[in-house]
């Protein structure tokens, strides 16, 4: 029974003393940021961005707005052209129409890695355009890849492989010029703003893109 006991001791301690050196190693781990590079393989994204917005008639004028209410507007493209590995950064350009026309809408969004792996990340965007438009975007890369085959190593399309929001923030100012008649007007609007839609080929692209 002795020996039995201290045979059963001898187990303990040896499952004890395993566990902890797993876990120091576990914890000493380094941790590094993922190669987010296939995904500046000139890759396309055709999105949706759907707006929710409070509307301000001015400065100082209705504090409780009515309701928000949903707003599409409309298909935009966004290609993923570069990432910078030394400041974990993504670069994009932003494809819209305007009058019928397909135009590089915003170039050179810096869209910041946050977490997660080189399949499923997090990264947040900030976007500030002319016209006194500003959006706070928190992007979702989800992807799938071809584990064998000849596209072995190539991400899935068909919608598997997708980018989305999962927060954002949208302001906009329009500050009228005066008229003889009327005075200036300052209109706000604030709410939120969310992106999503499936990766695609370029082949699929409305538009010649930029070389």
């Amino acid at each position: 029974m002795k020996a039995q006991r201290m045979l059963v001791g001898a187990v303990m301690v040896a499952v004890f003393v395993t566990c902890f050196a797993l876990g120091m190693a576990h914890a000493q781990a380094p941790r590094e940021y993922p190669d987010l590079s296939a995904w500046a393989d000139n890759t396309w994204f055709k999105v949706t961005l759907t707006v929710t917005l409070y509307h301000f008639d001015g400065i100082a004028v209705k504090p409780k707005p009515s309701a928000p209410v949903p707003r599409s507007m409309g298909t935009a493209y966004i290609n993923i052209t570069n990432w910078e590995n030394s400041s974990h950064v993504l670069t994009a350009n932003i494809w819209a129409k305007e009058d019928g026309v397909w135009l590089p809408f915003f170039e050179g969004l810096k869209i910041t890695y946050f977490a997660g792996s080189d399949l499923k990340f997090i990264g947040s965007a900030l976007l500030e355009t002319p016209d006194d438009v500003t959006m706070g975007l928190i992007f979702v890369f989800t992807g799938n890849k071809y584990l064998a085959g000849p596209k072995a190593g190539k991400f899935i399309l068909g919608g598997v492989t997708k980018l989305s929001t999962i927060g954002g923030s949208m302001l906009e100012i329009d500050n009228a010029e005066d008229t003889p008649t009327e005075p200036t007007l300052k209109e706000r609007w604030a709410g939120s703003a969310t992106i999503s839609g499936p990766m695609v080929p370029e082949s699929s692209l409305p538009f010649p893109p930029t070389p």
